[in-house]
C-alpha cells in the first residue's frame, strides 16, 4: 500500500510539472512549421520594422523575440544557413568554432572573441553551442541544429547577455534548445 501511494504521488506530481510547463511556454513554428521551439508564454516576437531592420545586418534571420522569464528579457533568435552540399551537424559545427578576429576595424563581427563551445547530451538529446564576446562587453550564446543531423540546412538559435547574466541567459536558452523539434 506504501509503495502505491508513493507510486501515485510521483504520478502526480510529474502530471502537475507536466502542465505548469505547458501553461508557461508556447509552442513557436517557423520557416513553414519545419522548425518549433517553446518560448516563455510572455515572450513577444518582434514587429516587422525592427525585424527588417536586423535583416539588412543578417538576412540569415528567420524570428526574432523578446523572451520575458523570472529573471530577465532576453532578445531571441533564430536564424537559417543554406550549405552548398548536404553536411553533417558535426562539421557544420565545428566550422562555426573556427574563430576570426580582426581588431583593426569597428565591425562587429570583426572584434568577435570564442569563449566557449561544446557539445553534450542532456534528456536524451545532444547539445551543441558556441559563446563569443564582442567588443569585451557583449556575449553572444548560439545553439545549433539539423535535420537527422545531416543537411544542407544548418539552425541557429541565440541570444545576448552581459558577463554578469552569462550563466542565466545559457541556462535559459538550453531550455529553448531542448524544445526544438523538427518536422
Amino acid at each position: 500500500m506504501k509503495n502505491l501511494l508513493c507510486i501515485m504521488a510521483a504520478i502526480l506530481m510529474l502530471v502537475a510539472c507536466s502542465k505548469n510547463n505547458n501553461e508557461n511556454a508556447k509552442l513557436i513554428q517557423i520557416d513553414s512549421k519545419q522548425f518549433e521551439f517553446a518560448l516563455p508564454k510572455d515572450s513577444k516576437e518582434l514587429d516587422e520594422a525592427f525585424k527588417n531592420t536586423m535583416i539588412q545586418v543578417n538576412s540569415n534571420i528567420l524570428y526574432m523575440a523578446i523572451c520575458d522569464t523570472n529573471d530577465a528579457k532576453y532578445l531571441f533568435m533564430v536564424s537559417k544557413y543554406m550549405l552548398n552540399t548536404k553536411t553533417s551537424i558535426e562539421e557544420a559545427f565545428a566550422q562555426t568554432v573556427k574563430p576570426t578576429t580582426n581588431p583593426n576595424t569597428d565591425s562587429l563581427t570583426d572584434h568577435l572573441q570564442l569563449i566557449d563551445y561544446k557539445t553534450y547530451d542532456v534528456q536524451g538529446k545532444t547539445i551543441r553551442y558556441k559563446i563569443s564576446k564582442h567588443f569585451d562587453t557583449v556575449y553572444t550564446i548560439m545553439y545549433y541544429f539539423m535535420k537527422d543531423d545531416s543537411s544542407k540546412e544548418l539552425y541557429e538559435i541565440k541570444t545576448t547577455a552581459n558577463q554578469n547574466n552569462l550563466a542565466k541567459a545559457q541556462h535559459f536558452l538550453e531550455k529553448v534548445a531542448l524544445s526544438v523539434e523538427f518536422k
